[in-house]
């Protein structure tokens, strides 16, 4: 039986699979925990108690003194600019206080999109108000990001709005607001390429010009030299790289990780004691890897037709290539699914868009097991390492599933909207060869 995908059809599926992942995942984790007494990664789907809005909380001693780089780190890596944002925030005495405000400008932009774009006059006030409850408040993205903190909550909202300003042809409000965005962060520069599809060269060039000024310019604001700073800033990127990218003994960046990067590295550079290649080989083909799906990207991107499926293939791509996607990135994908919702024109695939959707604000961390285990086959067991080494000790070699599946998931998405270019060409071919029969029949 074929489903007509309203938008009402849309919004129903995708909260009742945000429901049902939520509530497994809940009794699923608190069984674990409660009942088998196992710590963390078992015991919950974010990160340990202790650890909870520490992107936040860790980030203010480095700004209040005015001197974020006057120590070497890999763990605080940030532009100036997002230092300058933390500044009103260490004002307050309370590091609690300090980060509820900052949450609470999430929440209010988030629910405040979430009601305009899953409210329905088809509904009744209830079933709005539980659409809108669940998308909200039990989607993992959301749950994620609230318990670690990081700056991304205030990114999301500078580029949906720069989104939104684009799609209403604003395009120079549109390339401020990406420059603020790309200061900050440049996980997002690949959304320049939208002003280059409009030939919007302008505001592409002030776009760039606008976040290199910000960058330098925002130095100043703290103490040090421009040089010492930079090259604080640098050493700093050089142990993060260090790390993440070529380091392999504590499985950094792997756990609550979204991005391909990680798990081909596992595989290729951790999964076995005699690893396929080194990091540095491995790093050196991955760059040509996303080199050629930069290619790729760009070129479905710019001719895709609708709208929201330009903007989903940029935002997997940003989710799908850096070399660090911690999960709380995974809410920018609100960003696609609400202009998804909001489309009136009708696909074959909306089914599978919207279950796509869905399965990725679900929280995936059912199946666990060791990554030492491959290289020391004493450690695989049913549990992955061991119940009492578990219940005592919080390893963050145990790696979920959900680092491939949600790849997995982004990579199944991009060659659906791709495999639709194609059958709509197809459709398109067949219509004028059909055209030129009937003329050719005719004369």
């Amino acid at each position: 039986m074929k489903i007509e995908m309203s938008k009402e059809n849309k919004i129903l599926i995708l909260s009742n699979i945000i429901l049902v992942g939520f509530f497994l995942a809940v009794v699923y984790h608190y069984v674990l925990g409660f009942y088998l007494g196992m710590n963390a990664p078992f015991n919950s789907f974010v990160y340990p108690a202790y650890k909870a809005f520490c992107d936040f909380i860790d980030i203010l001693p480095f700004v209040k003194d005015y001197a974020p780089y006057s120590t070497v780190t890999p763990w605080i890596a940030y532009f100036p600019l997002a230092y300058i944002i933390m500044l009103p925030f260490t004002l307050i005495k309370s590091r609690m206080i300090a980060y509820l405000i900052f949450a609470s400008g999430f929440m209010v932009f988030l629910i405040y999109a979430n009601t305009k774009v899953f409210f329905t006059k088809s509904f009744s006030k209830l079933q709005n108000f539980q659409n809108i409850f669940i998308i909200t408040f039990l989607s993992y993205s959301v749950l994620y990001s609230l318990d670690k903190g990081n700056l991304d909550m205030l990114l999301f909202i500078v580029l949906a709005l720069s989104v939104y300003a684009f799609k209403s042809k604003r395009y120079m409000l549109s390339a401020i607001l990406l420059a603020v965005e790309n200061a900050i962060k440049p996980f997002p520069v690949i959304f320049l390429l939208l002003f280059l599809y409009k030939k919007r060269y302008k505001e592409f060039f002030i776009s760039l010009a606008l976040t290199a000024i910000m960058i330098i310019g925002c130095f100043f604001a703290f103490k040090g030299t421009l040089l010492d700073q930079i090259s604080v800033l640098s050493k700093d990127l050089s142990l993060f790289k260090g790390a993440y990218m070529y380091g392999i003994d504590r499985n950094l960046g792997l756990t609550f990780g979204s991005s391909l990067f990680m798990p081909l590295k596992w595989v290729f550079c951790q999964v076995s004691a005699h690893p396929l290649m080194s990091t540095v080989t491995f790093v050196n083909l991955y760059n040509i890897l996303w080199n050629i799906v930069t290619v790729v990207v760009a070129f479905f991107t710019w001719k895709e037709k609708v709208f929201w499926k330009k903007i989903s293939l940029l935002t997997f791509y940003m989710l799908l290539m850096p070399y660090l996607v911690y999960d709380y990135k995974l809410i920018f994908l609100f960003i696609p699914l609400w202009l998804f919702v909001a489309e009136k024109e009708k696909s074959k695939f909306d089914l599978a868009y919207t279950i796509l959707f869905g399965l990725l604000f679900i929280p995936k961390n059912i199946v666990f097991f060791n990554a030492a285990a491959f290289k020391d086959p004493s450690l695989l067991s049913f549990w992955a390492g061991g119940a009492d080494f578990i219940v005592n000790n919080i390893n963050w070699s145990m790696i979920s599933l959900s680092v491939i599946i949600n790849p997995l998931i982004m990579l199944i998405f991009i060659g659906l909207i791709i495999t639709e270019q194609f059958s709509k060409k197809k459709i398109i071919s067949d219509k004028a060869s059909a055209k030129n029969d009937f003329d050719d029949t005719i004369i």
